[in-house]
């Protein structure tokens, strides 16, 4: 257990390193909860969940309005406080295109994002490709251009939370399992592997673990291990860059080869893509990341071939990343059924990593007020019920 962390009881404790983790935190320490911890079962900054790695896409563009209100939320007030306290631009922008074939869930997102306001332009394959030289735009039937969109530096987001936290006191324990959540009449006790804690109120954002304290979430939540590359493409690199080269979505059929996604060359050589897989696996998250599954890095490849205008020149390397999916790709954003004093953040469907922030503010409302002072959130909220 890293830290003297025996002296207790805490005004509030987190389970969970991740973003949605770390920002509870971060906005429990701001909203008064001095004396507050977060345990991990790895260390900090770990490549075992779905926080870890260089960059994230964020975008506006939503298959429902209520979405599209609650990114713009989190852009307006939630990244730009943390990008003001951090020193640093967390939020690098850059094109969004999202498209697919006819019928498809682009012309959801087109509509969604129409009703919520979006500033986003509804463009012809042709005046796609004129805007996006490097895209084939194969098989689409049109391209939602988002300007709202941009790429999150992951890395620099997480180190941030951390180092912010710390500045206010909060304190973490790593390398730390939680066993067992026990509610009493006035104190929460928390089991871990290396002793035990109490706390006056929880919040719990475990990702691919957290349906072992939540057992409520074990038949909503599956896990899929994601496999992620990083290919360079022919030609001048710096038409690869941020501000240039967009993030971009094609919402194809799980049956025609589902959700392919990427982004723009950043900190390290190479685009990344990966396939966006909610549905039909349930991984086992346990197991150390190893091989790519055999023929995946072969089917992003083929993909880049089929959809851009450059070759691969070759690949520059991998990784992995665990979803914790719902069925429907909605989050779990709630109070626990059983006891008010415990928050559950869960079931973020490999999009909410733009949302942290957010999510973080709304986690730690939630376990100390029992609502938000989020309208957007507030509105939605049967949607991101437990249960």
């Amino acid at each position: 257990m890293a830290g003297d962390l025996t002296d207790q009881p805490y005004e509030a404790l987190v389970v969970g390193g991740g973003v949605n983790g770390l920002a509870s935190l971060y906005h429990l320490l701001r909203l008064g909860c001095r004396r507050s911890a977060l345990i991990e079962r790895f260390s900090l900054g770990h490549g075992r969940g779905s926080s870890h790695g260089l960059s994230r896409v964020t975008r506006s563009a939503y298959i429902d309005a209520g979405y599209v209100r609650l990114v713009q939320a989190a852009l307006r007030e939630e990244w730009p406080r943390l990008e003001g306290e951090a020193g640093m631009r967390l939020i690098h922008h850059t094109p969004g295109c999202f498209f697919g074939p006819a019928g498809g869930k682009w012309e959801q997102y087109a509509r969604a994002t129409a009703e919520a306001g979006l500033d986003g332009e509804v463009l012809e394959p042709a005046e796609a490709r004129r805007r996006f030289p490097l895209f084939r735009f194969e098989g689409a039937s049109g391209v939602l251009e988002d300007r709202t969109a941009g790429l999150v530096a992951a890395r620099d987001t997480m180190s941030s939370l951390v180092r912010l936290c710390r500045e206010r006191g909060g304190r973490f324990l790593e390398r730390t399992r939680v066993t067992s959540i026990e509610p009493g009449p006035e104190l929460i006790r928390v089991v871990t592997e290396a002793g035990e804690l109490t706390a006056e109120r929880l919040v719990i954002a475990a990702g691919p673990w957290a349906s072992e304290l939540v057992p409520t979430l074990k038949p909503q939540i599956k896990i899929a291990r994601q496999t992620v590359g990083y290919f360079t493409l022919t030609g001048d690199q710096e038409q690869y860059g941020v501000g240039r080269f967009p993030v971009w979505g094609n919402l194809g059929e799980e049956a025609e080869g589902g959700v392919f996604y990427g982004l723009p060359q950043f900190g390290r050589e190479g685009i990344k893509i990966a396939r966006h897989i909610t549905a039909g696996v349930d991984d086992d998250p346990e197991p150390e990341p190893g091989e790519p599954p055999e023929g995946e890095i072969e089917r992003l490849r083929s993909y880049l071939e089929e959809q851009f205008a450059p070759s691969v020149e070759r690949l520059s390397g991998w990784e992995t990343c665990l979803y914790t999916n719902r069925e429907t790709e909605d989050f779990v954003i709630d109070l626990h059924p059983d006891d008010p004093r415990i928050a559950v953040g869960a079931g973020f469907s490999g999009h909410g990593f733009k949302f942290g922030p957010l999510t973080g503010r709304l986690l730690a409302e939630l376990v100390m007020n029992g609502k938000t002072t989020v309208a957007e959130f507030e509105a939605m909220r049967n949607v991101f019920a437990l249960g």
